[in-house]
């Protein structure tokens, strides 16, 4: 954009790349090899995780202010996670529309109004997984078509209780916490509706007796 701070504009020069090469290869990423030149001008050797999907989530949030979680094990640290619906889309497929799957699927919900409110790089040393987070209202039921492998629990959560939890670190799933950051922002600066921002920021709507 031009008119962004200077200081958001990139310096200096970047990495270039003489060699590559692949070290595994699955269905869900790759384990590629570099042989690069650092900004500095030093060799590196380079090792990147290359995604094959983008992540998607959506903060699925009703009227009266709650928020849809899911409960889950997670197999990398063996311990439970509470977050909002999310998983991979394919790049060939519109994140929104992997976005509307996982929240079908996982929370048994649909939404009339989609905003897209974070893209994030989520371990940008390592890894090239872009994550597309939404808020997801105005929500219907839907059927649910969970994975073999997930047993998955629903609650309903308001949204202060939620972001609460974020902020002592009882939630920890990167995009589930952003988005509820991101989400209180938005009902802080006037970007939600009010009665919404108000169940958000707990207060009454404005103009309320």
């Amino acid at each position: 954009m031009s008119d962004q701070p200077e200081w958001l504009k990139p310096h200096g020069r970047g990495w270039t790349v003489a060699s590559h090469s692949i070290l595994h290869d699955n269905p869900w990423f790759a384990v590629d090899a570099y042989k690069a030149t650092a900004p500095t001008g030093a060799a590196a050797d380079y090792f990147l995780l290359d995604f094959k999907n983008v992540a998607v989530g959506a903060l699925a949030l009703y009227d009266d202010a709650t928020v849809a979680l899911i409960g889950q094990w997670r197999f990398p640290f063996g311990t439970y996670s509470w977050e909002m619906p999310e998983g991979g889309a394919p790049k060939s497929e519109a994140p929104l529309d992997g976005a509307k799957r996982e929240l079908r699927e996982e929370a048994g919900l649909e939404a009339a109004d989609w905003r897209l409110v974070l893209t994030m790089q989520l371990s940008n040393s390592s890894s090239n997984e872009v994550a597309h987070c939404y808020l997801a209202t105005g929500l219907t039921p839907a059927p649910r078509d969970l994975d073999p492998t997930e047993a998955l629990v629903i609650e309903r959560v308001p949204f202060r209780e939620a972001l609460a939890a974020a902020v002592e670190g009882r939630i920890q799933d990167s995009m589930t916490v952003a988005t509820l950051l991101r989400v209180h922002h938005m009902a802080v600066v006037g970007e939600l509706p009010e009665p919404l921002a108000a169940g958000v920021l707990g207060r009454k709507p404005l103009g309320a007796l």
